[in-house]
């Protein structure tokens, strides 16, 4: 390898523990602070510093002093499908924006807009349980959404895809696009996420029996406490 760690240790010590808890080696209680600082041949100091990261990602629940508990769900992994129409009690909307707007250019070109072509777009936050989940920006074509209730701030009974289906558009296929990169500050905000955490996000294509893009959502969630599962049968 040619290349080495070169982030602080404490941030190299969180790591390792975070990997740990993340695949079920450490469960229930981190170990106390002088045998992670045994473990890890590193000062007092920095074991608490690598510790207060993994409290502010969510990992660790405790005091100084008392048993550092490691939280009961590490990671809420969420299916890909159930994006199309969440069905799960503990989620919740907020309208954050309905109107015309210019996607950004990896959207555009997945809805074949011209340089001057704008699209419908309903742009929502996510929450589970009251806690910010995710950021979307829903971009519908104007030719199939101008006029409809996707146009509308209010709540649509069935989602978007009950809107497209009745103007016989039926959702049949989506292709998603992921990668992970670090939060704008709005995206940093909005989520309520602690420095140094990355986000997902997914570009998210559908389209109906035809192969006609009805929709293109761009996702970008906290990449911390949240996975995603995709199921395939093969």
């Amino acid at each position: 390898m040619q290349r080495t760690d070169g982030r602080p240790r404490h941030a190299q010590i969180a790591a390792d523990l975070r990997a740990k808890i993340l695949s079920g080696d450490l469960t229930e209680k981190l170990p106390p602070f002088k045998r992670l600082v045994a473990m890890y041949d590193t000062a007092w100091n920095t074991a608490q510093r690598a510790v207060a990261l993994l409290k502010a990602e969510g990992f660790v629940v405790g005091h100084q002093g008392k048993a550092l508990l490691i939280r009961a769900k590490r990671i809420e992994i969420i299916d890909a499908a159930p994006y199309l129409e969440p069905a799960a009690t503990r989620v919740t909307y907020k309208m954050l924006h309905v109107g015309r707007e210019r996607p950004p250019a990896d959207a555009a070109r997945k809805l074949g807009l011209t340089d001057d072509e704008t699209a419908v777009l309903r742009k929502r936050l996510t929450l589970r349980d009251g806690d910010p989940l995710e950021l979307s920006w829903s971009y519908y074509p104007t030719a199939i959404a101008a006029g409809t209730p996707l146009e509308s701030p209010a709540r649509i009974r069935g989602g978007a895809p009950a809107i497209l289906a009745s103007l016989g558009f039926h959702q049949h296929e989506f292709v998603d696009e992921i990668h992970v990169r670090q939060p704008t500050t709005a995206e940093l905000e909005t989520l309520e996420l602690p420095p140094g955490v990355p986000v997902m996000r997914t570009l998210r294509t559908i389209t109906d029996r035809e192969g006609t893009v009805v929709e293109v959502t761009v996702i970008v969630k906290g990449g911390h406490l949240y996975g995603m599962r995709y199921r395939r049968t093969l």
